[in-house]
């Protein structure tokens, strides 16, 4: 019964203290999300990325650093407490959605190499100016010009985009690409993906999730923008041809792979190219290019920041009896 009722507090710690922080952050967003309309879209795509990310760290920080040390080091062996019944609930439904998370990272990880493979079959090696992942040409009734892939990326581009593109809207379109390979926005998305399942039937963090999607094309956008006005211009034309080529309902299907047109509807692809249009004004892609770097969030400092500081709280022997007290509480409670 020891092991039971550790096993069923930590997993129920975890959905609880993930959703619990996932609904403040989404709160967080919503404050904060008027106030940094002015900031560059890759500004933007860090702080949502890492207010979506922040809620399952610390819940398994939190869990693992606390909670599981303050109950093995305080808990009698032979207890004579039992699991209740709205414990056992909440460690099944925590339980679940960590099974559900680790499947859909299986489940896209297969998916992306049979997709590769499928389209390695029918692929032409390219040199292509700028790039410097492997490059290939393939056939496919979808406008393709993707990365796909997270450890391994590779650049797919369809013949018809060859042949709709010119010289200049291709590199604008690939340097497009570029920023999401140096951003690792692939496996951002499926770290993104898994949090999501982990919260099995809480919808908290899925306005963050697709915020950060939308923050993050936009992101690629204006790094290819950053170049000059023509190049804002170049990737315009070429989101509104490749738009074109698009058979009637037809959609990308990239598990782990990010494609130019994104997963955008209509309505989003006009404001892509509007915000292009904005960024080709005189003085104002210079001044938003300047000030990405500017506004840039010191993600690593904030992560190691926050774990040195809780860990030096739950190393101290008070703070673990004070939190074996309130795991009685809270056992007690859930009988």
């Amino acid at each position: 019964m020891y092991e039971l009722i550790g096993t069923c507090l930590a997993l129920a710690a975890l959905l609880a203290l993930n959703a619990c922080a996932s609904l403040v952050t989404t709160v967080a967003w919503r404050g904060a999300a008027r106030r940094t309309s002015g900031w560059p879209a890759a500004a933007r795509a860090r702080l949502l990325f890492t207010l979506r990310a922040l809620p399952p760290a610390l819940a398994a920080l939190f869990v693992f650093a606390l909670v599981l040390p303050a109950y093995i080091l305080n808990e009698p062996a032979h207890t004579s407490e039992t699991v209740g019944v709205k414990l056992l609930f909440l460690a099944a439904a925590s339980a679940a959605g960590i099974l559900l998370a680790l499947k859909r990272v299986a489940a896209t990880w297969h998916a992306t190499r049979r997709l590769a493979r499928a389209w390695m079959r029918r692929a032409e090696p390219v040199a292509v100016r700028g790039v410097t992942i492997p490059a290939y040409r393939i056939r496919h009734r979808f406008p393709v010009i993707a990365v796909v892939g997270i450890l391994r990326p590779r650049l797919f581009i369809a013949a018809q985009v060859f042949d709709a593109l010119g010289d200049d809207e291709l590199a604008a379109a690939l340097a497009h690409e570029r920023r999401h390979v140096e951003a690792r926005d692939n496996l951002k998305y499926a770290l993104l993906r898994a949090g999501q399942d982990a919260l099995l039937f809480v919808p908290a963090g899925r306005s963050l999730a697709r915020a950060w999607r939308r923050e993050s094309e936009l992101a690629a956008d204006e790094f290819a923008a950053s170049e000059g006005a023509a190049s804002a211009l170049n990737l315009a034309s070429a989101i509104v041809k490749i738009s074109r080529l698009i058979p009637a309902g037809a959609r990308p299907s990239l598990p782990a792979g990010a494609h130019l047109l994104g997963a955008e509807e209509e309505d989003g692809l006009s404001r892509r190219v509007l915000n292009l249009m904005r960024l080709a004004a005189p003085d104002r892609g210079a001044g938003a290019a300047s000030s990405s770097s500017a506004r840039a969030l010191p993600a690593p400092a904030l992560w190691l920041g926050l774990c040195a500081a809780f860990l030096f709280v739950v190393t101290r022997p008070d703070v673990l009896k004070l939190t074996h007290a309130l795991i009685e509480q809270v056992v007690a409670r859930l009988r």
